[in-house]
């Protein structure tokens, strides 16, 4: 059974922190990590837009700005579904192939985009492989509920207050030294 962490936060740097602390972690145990990496674009201060970069090929591109006119939107800004699926889809399809653990950022936001997102995520999680995923912490976020009923699911919440130890229980959980 492959172990499937899911992250969950408030707003802010604190969850794409202790992901990048995992990374660097499973990356000096020479582990394979692929997936997708979602940030936020700022303009004066205000929430702008957000990029997605897949971290195999590090190719990056912003998929929501506030100017784009869309039908699908994030935090009330428009999505570019096709740029998103362009980065994603070949992402997660190769990290399934390829990697030793699986990355998928900023989850739920993503998943509410496109039905081929959707699709995508979906047979991401449903994958044998040990997988890492940030969620935006809202208790009534359907991703996160069915992220918890997956089997092999340990979801850490994540605060100022253990955020330094967290990377650390995390490689425990994935190592197998820690259990489910």
């Amino acid at each position: 059974m492959a172990v499937k962490i899911g992250i969950t936060g408030p707003v802010g740097a604190i969850k794409a922190e202790a992901l990048k602390k995992i990374m660097e972690m499973l990356d000096n145990q020479q582990k394979i990590v692929q997936g997708v990496l979602v940030s936020e674009v700022f303009t004066n201060n205000k929430l702008t837009g957000y990029t997605i970069f897949d971290i195999y090929s590090k190719k990056k591109a912003q998929f929501a700005d506030i100017s784009l006119v869309s039908r699908i939107k994030i935090d009330k800004i428009g999505v570019d579904t096709r740029i998103l699926e362009e980065v994603l889809i070949p992402s997660l399809q190769r990290a399934r192939e390829q990697a030793d653990v699986i990355v998928i950022d900023e989850i739920g936001k993503l998943e509410m985009t496109s039905k081929n997102v959707q699709k995508e995520i979906n047979d991401t999680l449903n994958f044998t492989k040990p997988m890492i995923v940030t969620v935006h912490k809202k208790s009534r976020n359907p991703v996160l509920q069915e992220i918890r009923a997956l089997e092999g699911v340990r979801v850490f919440d994540i605060t100022p207050i253990n955020r330094s130890l967290l990377p650390y229980r995390v490689m425990k959980v994935i190592t197998g030294e820690e259990p489910i």
